[in-house]
């Protein structure tokens, strides 16, 4: 089913990464749920098919109607680039959605590892806002964010805010590119990648675990095939990938 949405506001996240804030024209609540991404359809060819852009949301469901996409502009990428320079608030968006089945699993375990790079983080915000609302509290989550720089870090001041709202809510940062790193709890940052810190803390099997997965394929790819070598099952592993 296809949709209209007007541009509220567009918000700076990093250099390179801007957060989309829009409201659902309909005259219903739009529903979905958190890990659910929606299909953009941009003038940006005259086949639809090589029009549509699909974009994790990062919110949850509200009466307002406001669905907000964290969005890369990407160096040849025309559907992020129209985004970008041609998009201001107040434009009209058609989309389609939602759609996808990278959502909390049905029953959840005793303990949550999100890793995810870049705007991948925007299916497991909108997670951790919907495990917020609803109270359950007696979780144990960690969440592993990776990209190059310390500028690039979304979400920070939210993503450490969370520590109020779980009885165990752990923060990590790693920064591929970034030359010096400050000590800080939180989140704890750490140089290199992602892959390090999940090898070294779930080194010994964790009962009742679960790990999500979101990011460029390759980071993915990497992840899946070392958890499994680390001696996880594959009903462990849900993983969203783009790229």
């Amino acid at each position: 089913m296809w949709h209209e949405a007007t541009v509220l506001r567009i918000d700076r996240q990093s250099p390179n990464t801007r957060l989309f804030t829009l409201m659902v024209l309909d005259d219903f609540m739009f529903q979905f749920k958190p890990g659910q991404f929606i299909t953009l359809d941009l003038p940006i060819h005259e086949k639809r098919r090589l029009r549509l852009r699909s974009y994790s949301i990062a919110n949850i469901p509200n009466k307002e109607n406001i669905l907000q996409l964290s969005i890369t502009k990407l160096e040849g990428g025309k559907g992020s680039s129209y985004l970008f320079d041609e998009v201001k608030e107040g434009h009209i968006l058609s989309f389609k959605g939602p759609g996808g089945v990278f959502t909390l699993p049905k029953v959840l375990p005793e303990k949550l590892v999100f890793i995810c790079t870049g705007t991948g983080i925007a299916p497991f915000r909108s997670m951790l806002l919907s495990l917020r609302e609803k109270a359950i509290r007696d979780i144990a989550i960690h969440l592993i964010f990776g990209t190059r720089y310390e500028d690039g870090i979304l979400f920070r001041e939210e993503m450490k805010s969370f520590q109020n709202d779980f009885d165990y809510f752990r923060y990590s940062v790693a920064l591929s590119r970034e030359e010096y790193i400050s000590k800080s709890p939180n989140p704890d940052v750490h140089k290199g990648y992602v892959h390090s810190i999940y090898q070294k803390e779930y080194a010994d099997i964790h009962k009742n675990i679960k790990f999500l997965l979101c990011g460029w394929s390759g980071m993915v790819d990497e992840a899946v095939a070392n958890l499994k070598k680390m001696g996880y099952e594959e009903r462990d592993v849900y993983y969203e990938l783009y790229g």
